[in-house]
């Protein structure tokens, strides 16, 4: 078995939990139980990967050698120049020059102590166990999945395969097995077809005899998936037309990068299902349209490329269908940009009116506290960016409408005003937090 699929795990239960509403309490143990699970195996340093994720739970801080304590501030200056890790296994990143603290490791309980770095999380760190981890984050992405999240079924996939290897790192056998109501709760969860699409590269790992493991509590764990594979066969044809789909989307993409957008549009129109194909068409045809704006007047299209009123009819057509959240989501946003595209700003502005307006309603159901307000903040200074990108500065109420601002939003000053607060009572979301401020003078400079 490749460690890279532990890893893979880790990373997709990271990003699972950090995109949960709301993120669960257990967020911090939940990151240190999974890094615990990966230390034990032969896996790289793979922290940075999901360095924003880890950093927004508050298992991550990272800190410039200068906020460490002496011998460790000294230990971490030789290593700036081309990284590597400090004796308690604290990596300090040559890129960034930051110092990569993690919850639990004996730098953070020094910090801690000193104050540097501040508990996010009312609840104590701890360790759960493999079952424990595994309860936790297979409701979180199962949520993910129901709402569209193609990275709710990595997570699944990845534990289903996965967990009986946990137990036996986290020293389960059938004298400490957990109850098998449990087991079987947690089975129900992952045990579903997008789960086992992801399984299946892994299928050597569910051909165990946990009898002969004593694991007999696992005893039946593989079934589903064996069942699933068998009904597979008998539809591969199915099968293989939605891989094939999704290889002619993966290659439009590709020459979408390469301004080649007549190919783009050739591989957008293979895909086989209906609204598929026509998504993908109608983002060749925007990315083309798009791209002509920087290019010499005059320049003309591939003659078989979606015109820029059809991109924009496929858009409202497409966001009319009962799609998975993610998708619906993702043509809404172009068909405001298209509108932008098309010069129709009334429409432009009515629309990005009514997607904050919902966005806004949702916002307000999260729980008090500083993940709603980091939302709060990025979905403010989306709104501005949004109006400041995609009108022209000629268009004569653009700098009413930014403003005018918007009601549930922060204007920019209290949003700049509240990440210097927030900046700091956590200064391991720093570059996060720097960024949004950034981002405000830039547009409260535009709007002098």
């Amino acid at each position: 078995m490749s460690m890279h699929a532990i890893e893979n795990l880790v990373e997709y239960s990271v990003i699972t939990v950090a995109t949960a509403s709301p993120v669960p309490p257990l967020a911090q143990s939940i990151c240190y139980s999974l890094y615990h699970f990966q230390n034990q195996l032969d896996c790289g340093y793979t922290v940075l990967r999901v360095r924003d994720e880890l950093e927004q739970l508050g298992y991550l801080s990272l800190l410039s050698p200068e906020q460490l304590p002496e011998p460790e501030r000294s230990e971490a200056m030789g290593l700036v120049a081309e990284g590597g890790f400090l004796k308690d296994d604290t990596y300090v990143d040559y890129r960034s020059g930051k110092c990569c603290v993690t919850a639990g490791s004996a730098l953070w309980k020094k910090l801690l102590d000193m104050g540097v770095i501040q508990v996010s999380s009312e609840e104590e760190l701890r360790l759960l166990d493999p079952l424990e981890l595994a309860e936790q984050i297979a409701p979180l992405a199962s949520k993910a999945l129901a709402q569209g999240d193609k990275r709710g079924a990595d997570t699944l996939g990845h534990w289903y395969a996965f967990f009986p290897l946990s137990c036996v790192v986290g020293g389960f056998d059938d004298d400490n097995a957990p109850g098998p109501e449990r087991i079987q709760a947690l089975l129900r969860l992952l045990a579903v077809p997008e789960a086992f699409e992801v399984a299946a590269a892994y299928g050597n790992e569910l051909d165990v005899d946990y009898e002969e493991e004593e694991m007999s509590f696992l005893a039946g764990w593989e079934q589903p998936y064996h069942k699933w594979l068998k009904e597979c066969k008998t539809d591969d044809k199915q099968l293989q037309t939605k891989e094939l789909d999704s290889f002619y989307g993966q290659v439009m993409y590709q020459y979408i990068q390469r301004h080649n957008f007549e190919e783009a549009d050739r591989y957008a129109s293979m895909i086989t299902d209906e609204y598929n194909r026509l998504l993908h068409r109608c983002i060749a045809g925007y990315a083309c349209h798009q791209w002509l704006t920087t290019q010499e007047p005059g320049t003309l299209p591939p003659s078989r490329l979606l015109s820029l009123p059809e991109v924009k009819e496929g858009f409202e057509r497409l966001s009319g269908l009962p799609l998975p959240e993610k998708d619906l989501a993702t043509c809404r946003v172009f068909l405001l940009q298209t509108l932008g595209l098309l010069g129709d700003y009334p429409a432009f502005i009515g629309m990005q009116q009514s997607l904050f307006t919902e966005a806004v309603e949702k916002l307000e159901q999260y729980p008090e506290g500083e993940t709603k307000q980091m939302q709060q903040i990025a979905l403010s200074i989306s709104y501005y960016q949004i109006l400041y990108t995609n009108l022209p500065d000629n268009y004569s109420s653009k700098k009413g409408w930014m403003r005018k601002g918007f009601s549930g939003l922060m204007e920019l000053p209290d949003a700049k005003r509240r990440c210097g607060e927030l900046l700091a009572e956590n200064p391991q979301m720093a570059d996060t937090l720097h960024e949004y401020m950034e981002q405000c003078d830039t547009l409260i400079q535009y709007l002098k």
